[in-house]
């Protein structure tokens, strides 16, 4: 039989039926990127304008890592072959602050002490570490393009390349200062028009 390491194992019919689809599942998702991978390749051997065209957009621009993410999951469901089993997230929050000042590039948000950073959009986390002015930071690449440095946060409650949804947490504030860059292909964006 195909499956002989679930027939070791004291698991129930029905258990089984579900590992074996999620791993068929899987399998077909790998198969189904390592073949659209090996088609561009064969492609750009041939075609020369699709060759500069993959050059000039895919390795001369930025890579949007979160419309990339937000493709994926569309088309092929979670990264993780596991279902997920209802799991609803309940920090769905937008951002409040107090007061807001220009600083620097971006915006320096007066909030409460402890405040718990909600993402502003669903993106791909790019960066996670310290910048003047800024103190610690996680950097988002939104699926809309944009990228949001949310500096003097706590950035233990996220890794690099974790994919966040608009709404969820974040992380928490180091004091009562929320730093907030937003810039899109080397423009700086206003926080208030972005957010209305």
């Amino acid at each position: 039989m195909k499956y002989k390491c679930l027939e070791k194992l004291n698991v129930k019919d029905k258990d089984k039926n579900k590992i074996k689809s999620r791993i068929l599942s899987f399998s077909n998702k790998l198969l189904t990127a390592v073949l659209i991978c090996v088609i561009c390749l064969i492609i750009m051997e041939y075609s020369p304008s699709f060759k500069v065209f993959v050059n000039d957009k895919v390795l001369g621009e930025n890579i949007s890592f979160g419309y990339i993410g937000k493709l994926y999951n569309k088309y092929f469901g979670d990264v993780l072959p596991v279902e997920k089993n209802g799991t609803v997230s309940v920090f769905k929050e937008k951002i409040n602050y107090k007061n807001l000042e220009k600083y620097h590039d971006g915006f320096k948000l007066e909030v409460s002490t402890n405040y718990l950073v909600p993402v502003i959009e669903e993106g791909v986390v790019v960066y996670i570490g310290e910048k003047d002015e800024y103190g610690k930071v996680i950097v988002v690449e939104q699926t809309d393009g944009v990228n949001i440095i949310y500096g003097n946060i706590n950035t233990d409650n996220v890794k690099l390349y974790d994919y966040l949804e608009k709404g969820s947490f974040l992380g928490e504030v180091l004091d009562e200062v929320l730093y907030l860059v937003l810039e899109k292909d080397g423009e700086y964006l206003d926080l208030e028009t972005y957010l209305s």
